[in-house]
């Protein structure tokens, strides 16, 4: 009898950015490999009245009860933020009892699988739950804020983490450096490493789609420095304009910088990209589906943030053939190397400008590391499942 996975992961339908893409990379690479049955939920939090009102939040204009991503149904668990909770967290630091409640209920409907794979924390509270009733083992997947920013900021948050990291049939990290980073709250966790990868549609084209696409978008003659990701403070958006300002001065030679993403300070950036004078192109929110041909079309792709877990975007883009520099985040060199990550001190804007123009004047090796292979992140996944299943009897 094929043996059944729920995958349950906290998003929202409409941002499909990096850790969204993550967990359908996974599902569909592991279907490629396994005889699984997969179903996928996802958890979506709304507020509404005071909540929404407190929060500035603005309502879900509809509330599908399901989507399909990559030929992957994601069933919609939508639930509601507790104005309780908001009050009490704010301001006495309490846990959301309401929400975790919610969460707790939604158990009830993994009864019937024999494995539960839950992606970060909302998500885990659910597993851990069905685990607790049913048995099944439970697997835990954290790719980045939720180990090195929340439980830093926020003492509630940081408790509830760490009673999450013990308890779970095993932990699940996207790097290195994010396990190093989850030793700092508890040493008391089991775990495997399973590093993000790019999927199959992330590839270098031939030399003359390539080029047959660099002249349709107008860059056959020039060289393309590029940005993907939201436009919000924790990737140091507002250093972009600096940046590809410095990028333009220092190589010799016509230079067109693109952005792919949207947000709130996406304004901003465009007002410092008029005044510096470069030759640009804001691309907004772009489908993830045609991420690889425009990928496919840089030479440089940067990336300043303040933390990252392990970034998708980098590896997908060397996948496409392109070159990467980044902040020295959390796990950003085991991506990318250590020679094209730079700290974020008073020398980051120059240092990171060089390496770009560095890029661009001359061929740099930039290999992507074997174990970002969305193959072989699916053949280690299924392995650890094996383990446990073996050990289970098979429902009927």
């Amino acid at each position: 009898m094929t043996r059944k996975i729920a995958v349950v992961f906290e998003g929202n339908y409409t941002n499909r950015y990096g850790g969204f893409n993550a967990v359908i990379n996974r599902v569909v690479s592991l279907r490629a490999i396994a005889d699984y049955a997969i179903d996928v939920y996802m958890i979506q939090v709304y507020d509404k009245g005071l909540t929404r009102l407190r929060r500035e939040s603005t309502p879900a204009s509809e509330r599908p009860a399901a989507i399909e991503v990559e030929g992957v149904k994601i069933v919609m668990w939508w639930v509601e933020r507790s104005w309780l909770d908001s009050l009490g967290h704010r301001m006495l630091g309490l846990s959301p009892t309401v929400m975790l409640g919610r969460l707790r209920a939604l158990s009830a409907r993994l009864r019937d699988y024999d494995i539960v794979s839950a992606h970060d924390r909302l998500a885990a509270h659910v597993a851990l739950e069905a685990g607790r009733r049913y048995g099944m083992p439970v697997f835990f997947s954290w790719h980045g804020a939720s180990i090195y920013t929340d439980p830093v900021e926020d003492r509630m948050i940081r408790r509830c983490t760490v009673e999450l990291l013990k308890s779970p049939t095993c932990n699940f990290f996207v790097s290195e450096g994010l396990v190093r980073e989850a030793h700092k709250l508890t040493p008391h966790f089991k775990y495997e490493i399973l590093l993000n990868g790019a999927p199959p549609q992330f590839h270098r084209y031939s030399a003359a789609e390539r080029h047959r696409l660099r002249s349709r978008l107008g860059v056959e003659d020039c060289k393309v420095v590029a940005y993907a990701g939201r436009f919000e403070p924790v990737k140091n958006v507002l250093w972009l304009p600096d940046i590809f300002h410095r990028i333009a001065l220092k190589y010799d030679g016509r230079v067109v910088f693109w952005t792919m993403g949207s947000g709130w300070q996406s304004d901003h950036v465009k007002r410092g990209f008029d005044d510096s004078g470069i030759d640009y192109k804001m691309w907004g929110k772009v489908a993830p589906e045609r991420m690889p041909e425009l990928f496919n079309c840089v030479d440089v792709l940067v990336l300043p943030s303040r933390l990252e877990g392990f970034p998708l975007v980098t590896i997908e883009a060397l996948a496409c053939g392109a070159n990467a520099v980044a902040a020295d985040t959390v796990s950003t060199a085991e991506g990318i190397g250590r020679d094209n990550v730079f700290v974020l001190d008073d020398d980051f804007i120059d240092n990171i400008s060089s390496r770009a123009a560095e890029m661009l004047a001359r061929h740099i090796d930039q290999p992507l590391p074997e174990a970002c292979s969305c193959a072989a992140t699916a053949k280690k996944e299924n392995e650890i499942y094996q383990r446990y299943l073996t050990k289970l009897p098979k429902k009927q």
